[in-house]
């Protein structure tokens, strides 16, 4: 029997979890912060909750060992950078009060996303899954 890829029912979980709790902290975003309330609602609807069902379907079959949750996996984090950069940028733009904070924040989203899409990428997953 092969073992999992190193790192593999690790990143399964936490993706299952930072998915299950991008909903509510979506929902909190758009109730707490008054400055962009209509962008919130507009972006999280249209974008943030559809990333997060798409990214706890992957990771729930990730769990499951199910070989085409890798490809959800894939798409999931592609949404959430398709959806994180311009954000991101927008936001670093348009708004002076706590661009350091932005910053940083953003950029390590960033290069976590990039990171866990490279990681889903790999051929061996893949080849472990069939």
């Amino acid at each position: 029997m092969l073992h999992p890829p190193r790192g593999y029912l690790t990143l399964a979980w936490l993706g299952l979890v930072a998915n299950g709790l991008a909903i509510p902290l979506t929902l909190a975003g758009i109730l707490l912060e008054d400055t962009w309330r209509t962008a919130h609602i507009a972006v999280g609807a249209s974008a943030v909750l559809p990333t997060a069902v798409v990214g706890i379907v992957a990771s729930v079959a990730l769990l499951k060992w199910r070989a085409w949750g890798q490809i959800l996996a894939i798409v999931a984090l592609s949404m959430s950078l398709a959806t994180a950069v311009p954000y991101g940028i927008v936001r670093l733009a348009l708004l002076s009060e706590g661009r350091g904070v932005t910053a940083v924040l953003a950029g390590l989203l960033w290069a976590a996303t990039v990171a866990a899409l490279v990681y889903w990428c790999r051929p061996c997953i893949r080849r472990y899954l069939i």
